[in-house]
C-alpha cells in the first residue's frame, strides 16, 4: 500500500528540545496540527526554519489527547527572508 503524504507549514519551532509543530491548511475547523521532532526530518536544514513548507507521512497519535505524529518529513521550501527596505 501506498503512503499517503500531506504538505503543512512548519509554524512553530523549540531548538533546545528539537521539535516543532506543522499546520496543514483545510476548509475544515480546527486547523490540522501535527508534532514534528528531528530525527523525523529526512532532508533539510536542521534545524528547520519556521514558515518552512514541510512534506510528511503522518502517523498515530503518541498518547490519548496529543497530536498526531509527522513521520519522514522533508523540509520542501524555505520560507523567504524579507529584504530590507532602504528610504
Amino acid at each position: 500500500m501506498d503512503a499517503v503524504y500531506k504538505t503543512g507549514i512548519l509554524r512553530s519551532w523549540n531548538a533546545a528540545r528539537g521539535f516543532g509543530f506543522v499546520e496543514v491548511p483545510s476548509t475544515a475547523f480546527p486547523i490540522q496540527k501535527y508534532f514534528l521532532h528531528v530525527s523525523m526530518v529526512l532532508e533539510g536544514p536542521c534545524p528547520p526554519p519556521i514558515g518552512s513548507i514541510v512534506r510528511f507521512e503522518p502517523g498515530p497519535k503518541r498518547k490519548e489527547g496529543e497530536l498526531p505524529t509527522c513521520q519522514r518529513a522533508w523540509i520542501v521550501v524555505l520560507p523567504e527572508k524579507p529584504t530590507a527596505v532602504t528610504l
